[in-house]
């Protein structure tokens, strides 16, 4: 049975270039024939990745993961979900020399490509979705040193996006990337934080690398007393001794434009749009798999939604759930029903009178788009609310 997710207002892959993102496959979604992804499964190689994602590779086949959000074989996926879609891109971008024995510093880099060549002394607009995911960066080191070893997940700083000219480019020591986050980036747990910035083009570069491009001893991070932590780790012989920290992040939803691009179109908010269009669809009212229990992402707009009705009281509203056509026909409707009920239930216990409130699931019975491609069974994958 198919995952059941919210409609995500994000534009689709097919419309990347018609809102001006020069960036190819942005959301990770576009997969290579014959890829060897698994799914919620950490990469084991760098060639991994490179065989499995369009548009994408690893620097001198590094690391990243390549997130496929699908429940492993217990059911479950240990990762954040992606912020659109079913995949993001996760690197390590904080692991001191100090901690491993090398020397060097662990960071892990992706490479994109874009659709065409930057304009040189052109100026554009990058924005990307930023997780920093403590769990993850835990879970993974845990794997490697073992689980009763001293790990200190982080936030760090020094989050980059390098553009280069030739993609087998080999990066010098001294190169600074033209876009940075100097700042340590923190997000909450299911959090997704978008980053923004311009830069003007100093070449006309047609590839572009994401990760940490400096030292850690000069990377900004929110752990408490990291020279002591180095002090410590220099007098250890033994490597598994040695504290080890790490700061992990999930990048998705790219967007490299010229600035003055007009903005992609943003969905209205709640009261807005029931006000004039009789009907919402929720963005962030997201659902493990099989199951209907609310996330913390959905509760500011079911907040908003709440508060509507407060304002207007005389208006009842159903909350309509709805799939794609991915798996049992009877499966679906129920899930559907279950999560709409959800939702219902939560406006209840925040003040809403029941009889304002009806709930009903459709399954996969009032599709919005064609289920024939992924991009099509996303937005039929959705939580409506509509004023009766």
């Amino acid at each position: 049975m198919k995952n059941f997710q919210l409609l995500l207002f994000f534009l689709p892959l097919f419309a990347a270039a018609q809102d001006g993102n020069l960036v190819l496959n942005p959301g990770f979604e576009k997969l290579l024939p014959d890829a060897p992804l698994k799914p919620c499964a950490y990469m084991p190689n760098g060639e991994t990745f490179d065989r499995s994602v369009a548009n994408w590779t690893t620097y001198r086949f590094m690391t990243p993961d390549l997130i496929d959000w699908k429940p492993d074989a217990y059911g479950e996926c240990f990762f954040p979900k992606p912020h659109g879609g079913d995949r993001a891109v996760g690197i390590i971008t904080y692991h001191p020399r100090h901690d491993t024995g090398r020397h060097h510093d662990f960071h892990e880099l992706v490479m994109g490509q874009l659709r065409m060549p930057l304009v040189y002394g052109k100026k554009y607009r990058i924005e990307m979705y930023v997780n920093q995911s403590d769990a993850t960066g835990l879970h993974h080191l845990q794997g490697l040193y073992g689980e009763k070893r001293d790990i200190r997940p982080t936030a760090s700083g020094n989050l980059g996006v390098l553009f280069i000219y030739d993609k087998n480019h080999r990066l010098e020591a001294d190169e600074k990337p033209q876009f940075l986050v100097k700042e340590p980036i923190v997000t909450a747990k299911e959090e997704w934080k978008l980053i923004s910035g311009t830069f003007t083009a100093d070449r006309e570069h047609t590839y572009f690398m994401i990760g940490n491009f400096g030292k850690d001893e000069d990377t900004p991070t929110t752990l408490k007393n990291p020279a002591q932590i180095d002090s410590f780790n220099m007098k250890q012989n033994n490597t598994v001794d040695k504290i080890k920290r790490v700061a992990y992040y999930l990048i998705d939803d790219i967007r490299i434009v010229p600035a003055d691009a007009p903005a992609p179109p943003q969905q209205p908010d709640i009261s807005t749009a029931l006000k004039t269009k009789k009907a919402y669809t929720f963005r962030n009212v997201n659902f493990e798999t099989a199951k209907w229990d609310l996330q913390p992402p959905a509760l500011p707009e079911l907040d908003g939604l709440a508060a509507f009705l407060k304002e207007n009281p005389t208006v009842k509203v159903e909350i309509g759930g709805h799939t794609d056509d991915v798996g049992n026909d009877t499966d679906n409707q129920l899930l559907s029903q279950n999560r709409a009920e959800s939702v219902a239930n939560y406006l209840i216990a925040n003040g809403i009178a029941a009889a304002r409130i009806s709930y009903k699931g459709y399954g996969e019975t009032q599709p919005i788009a064609p289920n024939t491609s992924a991009a099509g069974r996303l937005q039929n994958r959705r939580v409506e609310c509509k004023v009766l």
